[in-house]
């Protein structure tokens, strides 16, 4: 088939980029890249136990007291850190390090943890953008509490009701509880070489997107894991340990996903259009045409 049909500028294996190295810099076609904004949730109340006691050991599961933590939800500080975010001249004391001033996400990913979900509706809830649940950016599963998420009848039953009240569109369904229960948690860590899978997955997933601008709300143990896999070398160190560092709770830290070949969501092809199988990937380059628009209405008489 050729891609082009599907994809306009983007192949799957055609080169997308041209490196010039001996000038500082490399060419990217805009339409090969997107801005993805990264959000740790903000202050949750394991984030605050974990503080007062000096490290994590009030929500280690052998704790007394530490089922208390399951799936964390956020203290009133972490509510005042997205509220400050969301409008920081208002509340310029509670302001964290990253703001959301020049952010303008076309679409919100976010994990399916309580907390996350809490920072993602209060920092862009009420602005017309929709929202998609992805178990892909949960956070690193095991040994600890608050890294165990809630049935997914649960966290629906508590979170449906809010984004409705904003009139948000939000999408528990397609890829947010691959289980009704947390069935990846155990009392061991998930290993490194898992939680970095699955980040990886979920930049593919990202750059198949049709938006060019997403907010992705997740965590710090995932955040780490994801930006430990890019560098070497041939980075700046500065750079480099700006990009490693452990993102503080509220954090908004962009980035810039050049692809460096066409990515494709799930779909089949329909002559020679690729279609995708999920409704919401149907914009933008997918969108329908005048003419495919104006051919439904010649059916109504």
């Amino acid at each position: 088939m050729d891609d082009s049909a599907a994809l306009p500028g983007i192949t799957r294996d055609a080169r997308a980029f041209s490196h010039a190295p001996e000038h500082g810099f490399s060419l990217f076609l805009a339409n090969r890249t997107k801005t993805i904004h990264f959000v740790r949730h903000a202050e949750g109340t394991h984030n605050a136990a974990s503080h007062a006691f000096g490290d994590e050991t009030p929500t280690v599961h052998s704790t007394p007291g530490a089922w208390d933590y399951v799936d964390a939800r956020l203290t009133d500080v972490g509510i005042a850190q997205c509220v400050a975010a969301r409008h920081p001249t208002v509340h310029a004391a509670a302001a964290p390090s990253g703001l959301l001033a020049n952010v303008h996400p076309q679409l919100v990913v976010v994990s399916p943890f309580s907390r996350a979900l809490q920072t993602a509706h209060i920092m862009f809830g009420g602005r017309g953008v929709p929202f998609i649940v992805h178990d892909l950016c949960a956070e690193r599963s095991g040994y600890y509490t608050c890294d165990k998420r809630r049935d997914k009848v649960d966290v629906v039953r508590d979170f449906a009701p809010i984004f409705a009240h904003t009139h948000d569109s939000i999408d528990f369904e397609s890829y947010g509880f691959p289980t009704q229960s947390d069935e990846r948690w155990s009392p061991t860590r998930e290993s490194p070489e898992a939680v970095t899978e699955r980040a990886m997955q979920m930049m593919q997933w990202l750059a198949s997107r049709p938006e060019s601008e997403i907010a992705l709300v997740t965590h710090s143990s995932w955040l780490k894991h994801l930006f430990n896999g890019f560098g070497g070398s041939s980075v700046a160190k500065k750079d480099l340990d700006n990009l490693h560092r452990l993102a503080g709770n509220a954090e908004v830290r962009s980035v810039c996903l050049a692809l460096h070949r066409g990515f494709y969501p799930e779909g089949e092809w329909e002559g020679n259009t690729f279609i995708p199988s999920h409704t919401s990937f149907r914009r933008y380059r997918w969108a329908p045409t005048p003419e495919a628009i104006a051919n439904m209405h010649k059916n109504i008489r």
